[in-house]
């Protein structure tokens, strides 16, 4: 059977050749497509007859990577719903937020995630009905029964330029933005894997990376599709943990960010453990350092490595660095993959020569649809049909790219953005404060830290726990700033700005 151009097609065509074949192994238990196929369709049943889901209606995640995600990510597809990932490390206030502009109407919850969206649910009217996933309560329906529905009697038929889901990326206006990624946009992102890291059948991905972000949800999950492969699932961002499970079960392809790949590459007990299945690396979301690749290659000789670079707003995978150049181009992206094409634009959207300066834009099936009810932040975005990734960057001779920064002042931390707005604007709401800076310095482990300089009011007093704990009650664990210094007055240029590169380099 062939895919229609949908990810629901792609689902459908791999379930009608690969029935009995093992779909996903999650806490050691192999689950085949068929009786994923089963399950999504009791649960797309469930959530049209007994939760009262339209199609057309959002339904968000706040849920760890597990086979319960995959089955009702699936059944969303199956029942016309578009799906809304939770980034489960958020705040609850950040959580309410998403769920509010999404406009969700229920939301599956975890066990491990119930604590923060219990309590700001009571503050987003527009969720009707909550799942829970790994516990019981009286406020939530139970997944455990809701898979044992009846089927859905008419499953949906997405077009490939429907919305399947909406994931939300920071802004620089200190507020997330939902972007739409639509069937197609998943179903070109799958070949994009095939062509530029070299999936295959015969594969069997570890699917650590997590669904909430672009890499796990629209890379490695539909290229298992495609090649009728499978996935072994698990939510432990623990470097030994991950090698334990490519070793039992015979794991070939492994993505991450770099944070893992240094930490794991420091582990002593890798020599006695049998790896030999691993046959790819593929790491994103920050700088690699040549060091670092030196080591892999050690720890991990005859695996390709490869670099790749990607955005939510180009469904995941723009470009890929050859396995071959891994250390003589460590610090380069790659090229686009086939398909995909790269500009390095002036301030005007004008092409610049090679070796210049500029902001990298993309084209391709990949680029996203648009913010959700965005029009203004959706129009900034693109240079015409070129959309404006907002990183600096410079491309050679020979077609390989270089980041030289980000205009928007994005700090990466452990492959996990942080605007640097965002985090100013609850420093700020510290009573003692007056103003504060925020900037990303450099880490060996994490990519990048956030720093925070801050001015305190006249005749107030406030220490540097006091204001990361006042952080940590809004905002996620990686956006609270790791150093707080304190100073007279924040450093200006002539206009009045903030000299953040100052405060950086200090």
């Amino acid at each position: 059977m062939q895919a229609d151009g949908t990810l629901l097609g792609l689902w459908r065509a791999a379930v009608a050749d690969s029935v009995p074949r093992t779909f996903a192994i999650h806490n050691d238990r192999e689950y085949t497509y068929g009786e994923i196929d089963i399950a999504s369709s009791a649960l797309a049943g469930a959530l049209r007859a007994d939760i009262g889901l339209e199609p057309g209606e959002r339904i968000a995640f706040v849920v760890p990577n597990c086979i319960e995600f995959v089955i009702a990510y699936v059944a969303a597809m199956k029942a016309g719903l578009t799906a809304v990932p939770v980034n489960v490390r958020l705040a609850a206030d950040e959580m309410k937020f998403i769920l509010s502009d999404a406009g969700a109407a229920a939301v599956f919850v975890h066990a491990d995630t119930r604590g923060p969206v219990e309590a700001i649910l009571d503050g987003v009217p527009d969720v009707r009905r909550r799942i829970a996933v790994g516990f019981s309560s009286d406020l939530c329906d139970s997944y455990d029964a809701l898979v044992r529905s009846a089927p859905l009697a008419h499953p949906a038929e997405p077009a490939p330029d429907d919305v399947v889901a909406i994931i939300y990326t920071s802004g620089t206006t200190g507020r997330p933005k939902g972007a739409m990624i639509t069937h197609a946009n998943v179903a070109f992102n799958a070949k994009s894997a095939e062509l530029g890291l070299g999936f295959r059948p015969d594969d069997r991905h570890m699917l650590a990376v997590p669904l909430f972000h672009v890499t796990g949800l629209n890379t490695i999950l539909p290229a298992v599709l495609l090649h009728r492969s499978s996935a072994v699932i698990t939510a432990s961002p623990s470097p030994l943990e991950q090698l334990r499970l490519v070793e039992r079960h015979a794991v070939t392809t492994l993505l991450g960010v770099p944070t893992l790949y240094i930490m794991m590459a420091g582990l002593k007990n890798i020599a006695e453990m049998n790896l030999d299945s691993l046959r790819l690396i593929g790491y994103s979301g920050a700088p690699m350092p040549a060091e670092a690749v030196e080591k892999l290659r050690d720890r991990f000789p005859g695996t390709d490595l490869h670099n790749f670079y990607g955005l939510t707003e180009t469904t995941s995978i723009a470009s890929v660095l050859p396995a071959k150049n891994a250390l003589s181009h460590a610090a380069s992206i790659g090229k686009p993959v086939d398909r995909v094409e790269f500009m390095i634009a002036g301030d005007d959207g004008s092409e610049l020569p090679a070796d210049e300066v500029g902001e990298l834009c993309i084209r391709g099936g990949n680029i996203f649809k648009g913010y959700l009810d965005r029009p203004e932040a959706t129009a900034e975005a693109f240079f015409g049909d070129w959309f404006r990734s907002g990183d600096l960057a410079r491309m050679d001779d020979g077609g390989f790219v270089f980041l030289q920064g980000r205009a928007k002042e994005m700090i990466i931390v452990g492959a996990e953005n942080v605007y640097p707005v965002e985090v100013e604007n609850v420093l700020c709401s510290h009573p003692a404060v007056r103003e504060a800076a925020v900037v990303g310095v450099p880490s060996k482990v994490f990519g990048e830290l956030v720093r925070a300089v801050v001015v305190l009011r006249e005749g107030a007093e406030a220490g540097e726990s006091e204001i990361r704990k006042h952080c940590s009650k809004r905002l996620a664990t990686f956006k609270v700033p790791h150093k707080v210094d304190f100073t007279d007055a924040l450093p200006r240029n002539p206009s009045g700005k903030v000299v953040k590169r100052w405060l950086a380099d200090r």
